[in-house]
């Protein structure tokens, strides 16, 4: 029987050219309000509880700083930092009346944390800034590229060997808002020092390693352990529904679009293929961000995220990269008027191989830090 297609339909398109800124039980791969805190057992065997452990950002009172910041892609370096990628950092002041003053939006941006616990990540983040003091962009445009991309927001990010790299939406304004914009395409960037400079991988055509017609890679990405990465990306199946869609691709040739395969049930070359028009979903409705793990201690892969409706967070298991995803858990509730979105494991935080897991999810745009503990 003929799987769903994914549909590549848009209006847009970025192109141009691109400039770049300063173990052993685990199945084998064959082919084939706030938050509210939650303990549980599901049908899915499984018993956890969550509990929230508190905001990472220490807003002060009549002082100008960071007041808010989204994306929180969390990965660990090698001298025992956590380097955070940013979509936006909001400047401003907080006021006493508990509202605050925004001044300025830094789109897409970097920051340092010195504590590698997830129970001491308050306050700590060290943000990369320019001679100003401020907040630096990750990437900047160049006026060789297409000349409406004013928007470079990371995605998921990765460690590999001596480089970091990070997955990118590249986003075009149509208004003034902060939410006014629309995404053109996905990119590649990367660099050996953490905290940049980061260069964009290239393609003969430009910097958009997929187009805005194809699935948004980077939403979630992993490396497992039979020499993979393995990339998630969001994709239109239908107006007004989404899924994700699979790649995968050596670590070596993580910057070589060329070399990345897709998950497919209707190739006839098996179930990975170099043609992307081929690909199917393997989740279905499905945000734009969120996060895929492999969790040891559960031997299952996990992925979380925000419910359609950013009222609950949501788990899934699965055997494979590709599924079969089991039915969605419930692990937390979120209320409507605290404006949830981008939750997402950060699996450089686990604990016990698993069995202690950690999530973040931004609530007004400010980012918590919530434990998930299986029992």
């Amino acid at each position: 029987m003929k799987s769903k297609p994914l549909l590549f339909s848009a209006l847009f398109i970025a192109g141009g050219f691109c400039g770049n800124s300063p173990a052993a039980d685990k199945p084998s791969k064959a082919e084939p309000g706030s938050a509210q805190a939650l303990n549980a057992s599901s049908s899915m065997g499984l018993e956890f509880s969550v509990k929230e452990i508190g905001p990472l950002l220490e807003v002060n009172v009549s002082s100008t700083q960071v007041i808010g910041q989204g994306g929180n892609y969390a990965v660990a370096n090698s001298t025992g930092e956590t380097v955070w990628f940013l979509n936006n950092i909001w400047i401003g002041e907080a006021l006493s009346s508990g509202q605050p003053a925004r001044w300025g939006i830094i789109e897409g941006g970097l920051a340092l944390s010195a504590s590698s616990s997830p129970y001491a990540l308050k306050g700590s983040l060290n943000y990369v800034l320019d001679e100003n003091r401020w907040p630096m962009p990750f990437l900047s445009s160049d006026i060789r590229e297409y000349i409406q991309v004013r928007k470079f927001w990371p995605r998921a990010a990765i460690k590999a060997e001596k480089k970091y790299y990070v997955f990118y939406s590249i986003l075009n304004n149509f208004g003034d808002g902060p939410y006014d914009y629309f995404r053109v395409g996905q990119g590649l960037a990367y660099s050996e020092n953490p905290v940049g400079p980061y260069k964009k991988a290239e393609t003969g055509k430009g910097c958009a390693l997929w187009s805005d017609v194809e699935p948004a890679f980077g939403s979630a990405v992993f490396a497992d352990s039979d020499d993979w990465f393995y990339i998630y990306g969001r994709v239109m199946t239908e107006p007004g529904r989404y899924a994700a869609a699979l790649a995968r691709v050596k670590p070596g040739d993580v910057e070589s679009v060329e070399k990345y395969e897709y998950y497919s049930l209707d190739s006839s070359s098996g179930v990975w293929t170099a043609d992307l028009t081929e690909s199917t979903p393997v989740m279905e409705n499905m945000p734009e961000e969120f996060s895929v793990s492999y969790n040891e201690y559960l031997k299952s892969y996990l992925a979380l995220y925000l419910s359609s409706d950013d009222t609950e967070i949501l788990l899934m298991k699965a055997d494979y990269p590709w599924g079969p995803w089991k039915e969605p858990l419930k692990i937390a509730a979120c209320a409507k008027e605290d404006y949830c979105s981008g939750a997402k494991e950060q699996q450089a935080f686990s604990l016990e191989g698993g069995k202690k897991t950690f999530f973040t999810l931004e609530k007004k745009n400010m980012p918590y830090i919530y434990e998930l503990a299986f029992k």
